[in-house]
């Protein structure tokens, strides 16, 4: 009786032991690797220099500001919704405009031009992000000009918050508008933003996360720590899945991870994934719309139950989908419309 006493408490003490050293791991991954605030500028800088053809000493520049100054993510987004807006612009008592010049000189480009217009890391990526649908930051014309206006907003603090509102660019004898909305999206003088797909992300909301974006997930079934490079969405198995945005199907198919799976590319480097699918009802090759059915959520491949797995990669990096709209433009709908036109008027009698 003595014995089996023993081998429970050895086997007991056995698995204590690997969770706390699981535990131990975790805590030590995540201290040192787990996504932070600096990565995701980092990754933001990634996918900027990418695009925009940046040099190495430029690359420094960026490092050493990143090193010298702090800066928060959220202020590196561009979809950033400025409450009564309307209001902060009409009452100058409280803010006023302010603005300011980059004029591009020879053997220079936006990003040194921009740099010694001293503009921070955070006001560049802005200005990139508004109007980079327009103008093209690769061919960018000696003694083009962009316009900068700027909302001084005062706060609480010392500081005063600076807003983009709206930009003019005179490049090869062309103009180009860009005027914040809002919902902290950049428009043209008409209202339209062409830059991006539309997504819908209803299915978020609609349905419970079971697992989260992580780099460092446990994995329930392999006991490993690995990459979770989407969310878990629990649904029930044979629910009707739609594309969250238009596209061309460029691959379908089965393994004994993803299960069947779907791989949607939804143009300006913009792929999606659904995964553990019960039944594909697209061919690759075929163009989908958004809202279409195009599979049955199941609980295929290596899973612990019926949920759809999905990913959204931009520049061939999976980013969170959670976090994900803020690289999105959606059109404006007719109250915004409204508020819109009455806010760009001033701002481009500014501009002009």
């Amino acid at each position: 009786m003595q014995h089996i006493y023993k081998q429970i408490y050895l086997y007991f003490n056995c698995i204590f032991i690997f969770f706390i050293r699981i535990s131990f791991i975790s805590i030590i991954l995540s201290s040192c690797t787990i996504i932070s605030e600096e990565k995701k500028i980092l990754f933001n800088q990634v996918i900027f220099k990418k695009n925009h053809n940046i040099s190495n000493n430029e690359e420094k520049k960026i490092i050493l500001y990143k090193k010298n100054t702090k800066i928060k993510y959220k202020n590196l987004k561009n979809h950033q919704k400025i409450k009564n807006l309307f209001d902060l612009i009409l009452d100058p008592s409280k803010n006023k405009f302010t603005q300011k010049i980059i004029h591009i000189k020879k053997n220079s480009n936006f990003f040194n031009s921009a740099y010694a217009s001293k503009l921070n890391l955070s006001d560049i990526n802005t200005i990139i992000k508004a109007i980079e649908w327009q103008v093209s930051f690769r061919k960018i014309n000696v003694n083009s000009t962009f316009h900068l206006i700027y909302l001084k907003k005062k706060t609480n603090s010392k500081k005063n918050k600076n807003i983009l509102l709206g930009i003019k660019v005179n490049n090869l004898d062309k103009t180009y508008y860009a005027i914040r909305a809002p919902n902290g999206n950049f428009y043209d003088e008409n209202g339209v933003n062409k830059s991006k797909i539309i997504m819908n992300f209803a299915l978020l909301k609609k349905y419970r996360i079971s697992s989260h974006f992580n780099l460092h997930r446990f994995h329930p079934v392999t006991q490993r720590i690995s990459r979770h490079l989407g969310v878990d969405l629990a649904m029930p198995k044979g629910t009707l899945v739609l594309a969250t945005s238009s596209g061309k199907i460029i691959k379908t198919g089965f393994n004994n991870i993803s299960g069947f799976y779907i791989v949607i590319n939804n143009q300006n480097q913009c792929i999606t994934k659904y995964m553990h699918l019960k039944k594909i009802l697209v061919k690759a090759g075929e163009n989908i719309q958004i809202n279409q059915k195009i599979a049955l959520s199941g609980d295929t491949g290596r899973t612990t139950g019926p949920h759809l797995h999905y990913e959204i990669w931009i520049n061939k990096h999976a980013i969170n989908p959670i976090y994900a709209q803020s690289f999105f433009v959606n059109e404006l709908t007719k109250k915004e419309r409204i508020a819109y036109f009455k806010i760009s008027k001033i701002i481009l009698s500014i501009l002009k």
